[in-house]
């Protein structure tokens, strides 16, 4: 019987790590559009891309600042930035990966 459940243990250790390491390697960005200074974006999982993007454009007297998943294309974006960290095209960046990625470490090592 304890062999079963070390041989279970084992097998949820494996699982719980490669869960892991896929939230790792996916990105989230916020994703929305303000106009004139007004508006909502939403944290987003973007995990068929390696970064997150912002970027402007004005038509008018609108002038519109969009938040989305993606690479900065040079002939595209008037004023594209991208970056490659968790929520880094926000107004705020925090990465909640560190905590969970530090238990389960520790979990593993036991």
């Amino acid at each position: 019987s304890s062999g079963i459940n070390a041989e279970y243990g084992e097998r949820m250790k494996v699982f719980v790590l490669l869960a892991i390491v896929g939230v790792a390697l996916s990105i989230r960005c916020e994703v929305g559009t303000y106009v004139n200074g007004k508006g909502v974006t939403v944290n987003t999982d973007c995990s068929s891309f390696s970064k997150c993007k912002t970027f402007s454009k004005t038509v008018g007297s609108l002038t519109s600042k969009f938040h989305s998943c993606g690479s900065c294309d040079p002939n595209d974006d008037d004023d594209c930035k991208d970056c490659s960290t968790d929520l880094c095209n926000g107004a705020a960046s925090y990465s909640y990966i560190a905590l969970p990625l530090l238990v389960v470490s520790a979990w593993l090592m036991a």
